[in-house]
């Protein structure tokens, strides 16, 4: 018998008291399916906003078990108390079948700490790779939210009910609807349909983001039905910082740049940029409240 590694580099092991029902879940299935999890053999994932890391190892003879045996041992991240976890701003990401052949080790050591991932459009178009971008994305340990890209002439139940049938797993992070075209609707239209959207959907998951560029928004009429009901990723690009958005009076996510360089995505260089409003460690305690 080999002798177990040490401590991961960045990680303490977690108390029995510590760890959830999902995440003993996790460890189970990773338990039962040595062939893809061998002894040593590591996964990591997301539990509201903590990152774990299991490894299989050997464990020592206990009341089940009167020899040494395989066994899944927790971790949890606490190595990630860098600029961005208390000062800087949290970075992300937001994907969609544009995007190929997505590295995810690469982009959690080039600093994102969460991913916006496209599951949906219209009353009937599926984002073709967000089933598994919304997998891998929980593998790698990123706060996840889902999109869907609002359609107007589309009819807004449908629409809600189309993006909830795809979210089994809620994610981290608020379910988010993309509101950046009128496809010929009138404004008064397009906020009472957006406003339904929003009520479909918060009253399965949790309150909504609304992402949408101050110009367009503009445009719209009286919007207060909207923003006292979800908060606001604002889209504006190459400033130092987002114009004012009608409605709200500060945004939570921000897309910054349409040129971003990331390691790990093919497409590097004409990347969308989003930061959170606050550290790694505020991001990951706006994701436990599930009912903010």
């Amino acid at each position: 018998m080999s002798n177990d590694p040490g401590v991961p580099a960045g990680y303490r092991p977690m108390r029995q008291a510590e760890v959830t029902q999902a995440m003993t879940a996790w460890a189970v299935a990773l338990l039962h399916d040595p062939q893809k999890y061998p002894m040593l053999a590591v996964a990591t994932a997301a539990f509201d906003g903590r990152r774990v890391l299991a490894r299989v190892e050997w464990h020592p003879p206990d009341f089940l078990n009167e020899t040494v045996h395989r066994g899944v041992t927790l971790y949890e991240l606490v190595d990630d108390d860098s600029q961005a976890a208390d000062g800087g701003p949290a970075e992300g990401v937001d994907l969609s079948h544009y995007q190929q052949a997505v590295k995810w080790d690469q982009l959690v050591k080039s600093g994102v700490s969460f991913a916006f991932i496209k599951a949906s459009e219209g009353a009937g178009l599926l984002d073709a790779s967000f089933v598994k971008y919304w997998e891998q994305a929980k593998d790698a340990g990123l706060l996840r939210g889902a999109y869907h890209f609002f359609r107007p002439r589309a009819d807004p139940q449908e629409q809600a009910k189309l993006f909830l049938d795809q979210l089994e797993d809620p994610g981290e992070l608020p379910p988010v609807l993309d509101v950046e075209v009128t496809d010929g609707v009138s404004g008064p239209v397009i906020v009472s349909k957006v406003s339904a959207w929003l009520d479909a959907v918060a009253g399965k998951l949790r309150r909504p983001l609304i992402y949408t560029a101050p110009a367009f928004w503009s445009v719209l009429s009286d919007v207060s039905s909207i923003t006292a009901k979800a908060d606001l990723w604002v889209a504006h690009w190459g400033a130092a910082a987002p114009a004012p958005v009608k409605g709200w009076r500060d945004w939570s996510f921000w897309q910054y740049t349409n040129k971003s360089h990331l390691s790990g995505i093919a497409t590097a260089g004409n990347m969308d940029g989003n930061r959170f409003r606050a550290s790694v460690r505020e991001l990951r305690a706006y994701a436990a409240n599930r009912a903010e």
